[in-house]
């Protein structure tokens, strides 16, 4: 893939970077550096509001590039595994010798990442062409867009002008009024699965969340729904839009047999990936259809996508979603020799009380014969999360030995610090944490994450110890590069900005007041 920025960037970060435009730029910054930061700081000038208007302005302005007969739309949503889903259905169709762009948030550490086409992120020059454009525009027609508004058109910009034949696009958050869906005719609509999530913006029942995912249905097109949905409500929703035909996996795939379980000591839990891979199974034969009409339009070469090669498409993962991988570690022995061991590593962004159940429950279904006093947890969270319960989880499960947990805090500026952690459940505190080294200007400690990972691995190896990386998304790009991993990684000039302006953990919510619109 493309050049990657250093993550170690040596400039000074400025004090005063969330200033405004800007203006005093280092001459050492690249201009990839210069505007992701303005696209980061966006939201601190526009305010973010809820509805379409935006987008629809910067969609017809590009040349309406999804609403082009040569391009199919893929279009996902749901509360749980859109991310996984979204990601499945691209592998699988880029395999197939489909060119695929596939748009997903949030990212792990590079922004570009969010932007793929076949399956590689689209490179820094990309960004600093198609994102001038963008912000041209804007400034041209007085658009006063989002950080996520304008994350979405420069996907659309670059999938159209990079040709594209299928583009998959996960939604922001709920499907009626988020930025993807401007989309008039997708090929197929997905809706995962439906829970209770971001309740003072979609409804705070699971039928109100559903007629907000139900927005991505459209008219003349079908749609697919996970089981976890409330399926009359749906079905009422695709009857009023006059859509072509509602489908469940059963009425494609055939009945399912027993399901894939996850069994825990108080709870049994379906393997959340099972069934990731199933809806993505049945959203692959839906599109076989209209996919081939395509091709035969554009004179291209029909293939068949065979269950064989559906199979091995599914079985991608999205990164840090129960991520395994071994980790070769050296470590000094007394007598000055040097001895290699192999750690196997877990990531997972299990960061809710639903989330760490499963993932802890996981862990023992996938590793029977590794006793939980054989397992140790690094953890990160964010601020607006249920800090108490999710360490009690994690207590109770490396049975409440608070040394074998290393508690970081990501250098964001939603990442809890070790201190609310510390005061949300007292019993951590003969947990492994860095006393405050030198704070960044979020409040943070930045060198928190790589120092515990680094001291975790090394006591993993030591002690034959399986090693659990989670919570916050925010702690994973500095996990991932302390565990050796070699990926494309934003600086820290665009680190130091990441998140400016957002007030949730969801990237493009609106204001309080506005929010009042859903009630």
């Amino acid at each position: 893939s493309s050049s990657s920025s250093s993550s170690s960037s040596s400039m000074p970060l400025k004090s005063n970077a969330l200033d405004g435009d800007d203006t005093n730029q280092p001459q050492e910054w690249s201009n990839y550096e210069r505007l992701v930061r303005k696209l980061y700081m966006t939201n601190l000038f526009n305010p973010v509001k809820l509805g379409l208007e935006n987008m629809d302005k910067l969609h017809k302005l590009l040349g309406s590039p999804m609403d082009q007969p040569n391009v199919s739309v893929v279009h996902i949503a749901g509360s749980n595994g859109k991310g996984s889903v979204a990601l499945k259905t691209a592998n699988t169709l880029q395999r197939s010798n489909y060119k695929v762009g596939l748009f997903v948030s949030p990212h792990i550490s590079s922004f570009r990442e969010r932007i793929q086409i076949d399956g590689t992120p689209i490179s820094e020059s990309q960004v600093e062409r198609y994102l001038q454009e963008i912000f041209d525009i804007c400034k041209r027609e007085g658009i006063p867009a989002t950080f996520f508004e304008v994350t979405t058109a420069l996907a659309f910009h670059v999938f159209a002008s990079e040709g594209v034949e299928v583009v998959v696009l996960e939604t922001g958050l709920g499907g009626r009024l988020d930025a993807t869906n401007v989309v008039k005719r997708p090929a197929l609509s997905v809706i995962t699965s439906i829970g209770l999530e971001h309740t003072r913006i979609l409804g705070d029942t699971v039928e109100k969340i559903a007629l907000e995912k139900g927005g991505i249905i459209k008219e003349g097109c079908n749609v697919l729904v996970g089981k976890n949905v409330p399926l009359e409500v749906l079905q009422q929703c695709a009857k009023e839009k006059k859509a072509l035909e509602l489908y469940q996996c059963d009425d494609v795939m055939g009945p399912e047999g027993a399901p894939r379980l996850v069994r825990g000591m108080k709870e049994t839990f379906e393997d959340y990936d099972a069934e990731n891979s199933r809806i993505t199974s049945a959203a692959i034969v839906l599109l076989q259809f209209h996919l081939t009409q395509q091709k035969i339009a554009n004179g291209g070469e029909v293939t068949l996508i065979t269950p064989d090669e559906i199979e091995r498409g599914v079985k991608i993962r999205p990164p840090c979603r129960f991520e395994e991988m071994d980790i070769p570690t050296t470590i000094a022995n007394d007598d000055g020799t040097t001895t290699k061991k192999i750690v196997r590593v877990v990531l997972d962004v299990a960061h809710n009380p639903q989330a760490m159940d499963y993932l802890i429950v996981k862990l023992r279904a996938s590793y029977p014969n590794n006793s939980p006093d054989h397992h140790r947890i690094v953890v990160g969270m964010s601020a607006d999360k249920d800090l108490t319960y999710c360490t009690e989880i994690l207590l109770d499960h490396v049975t409440h030995h608070p040394e074998k947990l290393h508690l970081v805090e990501a250098s964001h500026p939603r990442a809890a610090s070790i201190s609310s952690i510390l005061e949300a459940n007292p019993k951590l505190l003969e947990s492994h944490y860095d006393a405050p080294g030198e704070l960044n200007e979020n409040g943070r400690d930045a060198s928190s994450v790589s120092n515990q990972v680094r001291r975790a691995l090394e006591l993993a190896a030591r002690n034959n110890e399986l090693l659990v990386v989670c919570g916050s998304v925010f702690i994973m790009a500095d996990a991932r590069e302390e565990l050796g991993i070699v990926e494309p990684r934003d600086s820290a000039v665009i680190a130091e900005v990441a998140g400016a302006g957002f007030k949730s953990s969801q990237e493009n919510f609106g204001d309080e007041k506005e929010k009042e619109v859903l009630k």
